[in-house]
């Protein structure tokens, strides 16, 4: 099989000190490089492209989930930030909803590639507006130390996914 699982950014180590905004640029990059795996396979390809949308799933959902804890709700207190941040918060609200609705489709749909199509474009422009607004936003309302500090509470969600998909298919 031709996915990268072996790089998988979600499960490298924090390297204590390493900055906020290097790290979630690190995870929108693993996100951009799973949605170009998953667009090379074919439809007839059902058993690797489930799999590969199952590892976008999960590193998607603990990035938004670990970015929202910990950056969205120290950001939201900040006045310039807030506004921003609640589009935020919706953005990702819409992409759990449409993860979810691949749910009920077969990889080979026609649909099911629709679907990814407007996922990534959605996902795409989100990360862009994150990486050129609120990283800089956090980059003057936090200090580095904070900023440190947030990177590893975002990193210690990320891998809890993980961990308990390790043990599940362990017991």
């Amino acid at each position: 099989m031709g996915n990268s699982q072996g790089k998988d950014i979600a499960a490298r180590e924090h390297v204590p000190g390493e900055g906020l905004d290097l790290l979630l640029r690190s995870d929108h990059s693993r996100i951009r490089q799973l949605f170009d795996e998953i667009e090379k396979t074919e439809p007839a390809e059902l058993a690797e492209r489930k799999e590969l949308f199952f590892t976008l799933q999960e590193e998607l959902l603990a990035h938004l989930e670990a970015e929202e804890r910990f950056f969205y709700t120290a950001l939201e207190h900040n006045d310039v930030a807030r506004a921003r941040v609640l589009v935020g918060y919706e953005e990702h609200q819409v992409v759990r909803q449409l993860i979810g609705a691949f749910t009920s489709l077969a990889g080979d749909d026609a649909r099911w590639s629709a679907k990814l199509s407007v996922l990534k474009k959605l996902i795409t422009r989100h990360m862009e507006e994150e990486e050129e607004e609120l990283f800089a936003l956090g980059n003057e309302v936090f200090s580095q130390e904070e900023l440190r500090g947030i990177a590893g509470k975002v990193q210690e969600v990320k891998l809890a996914p993980k961990k308990s998909t390790l043990a599940k298919e362990a017991g």
